[in-house]
């Protein structure tokens, strides 16, 4: 093995460990609350209302058993997610380019995100995913009243 891919081996180590409790704790997090209260989006869950990311998992898992016309349906940015990630991958483990060229391509990445996500509820707003949710918390608060 070379030096530089020992370099990109022992820096794809180090991000695992710094990752592995927080993707953990997130993992534990969906996996319950899609079981005991059928949303995984913290925004709908408490106010009704979609985030930026909803859709995204149900797109990624639709992208990689090659349904990519419904996974563009789903979330059109996992067509921004994917090759941005891609690009990291390169940047990070192969280039090993400093942090301010990743965090350029991490602030256009959610930039765009951003940009769609309010593209889509001009024009999408009452379709799946980006739907109102009527059991939020806060409207259960509110009737309880």
């Amino acid at each position: 093995m070379s030096d530089k891919t020992k370099e990109a081996f022992k820096r794809l180590l180090q991000d695992l460990k710094l990752a592995f409790i927080p993707l953990l704790a997130y993992l534990t997090y969906a996996i319950l609350m899609s079981i005991f209260v059928g949303q995984v989006c913290p925004s709908k869950i408490l106010f009704g209302l979609p985030c930026a990311g909803c859709g995204m998992i149900r797109a990624f898992i639709l992208f990689i058993t090659f349904n990519f016309k419904e996974a563009f349906i789903m979330h059109p940015g996992i067509y921004i997610v994917v090759p941005g990630f891609l690009i990291f991958i390169v940047l990070r483990y192969i280039l090993n380019a400093d942090k301010k060229k990743i965090r350029l391509l991490l602030i256009i990445i959610f930039s765009l995100l951003i940009l769609l996500f309010v593209f889509r509820i001009f024009t999408q707003f009452g379709k799946e995913p980006i739907a109102f949710y009527d059991k939020a918390l806060i409207f259960q608060f509110l009737r309880a009243k």
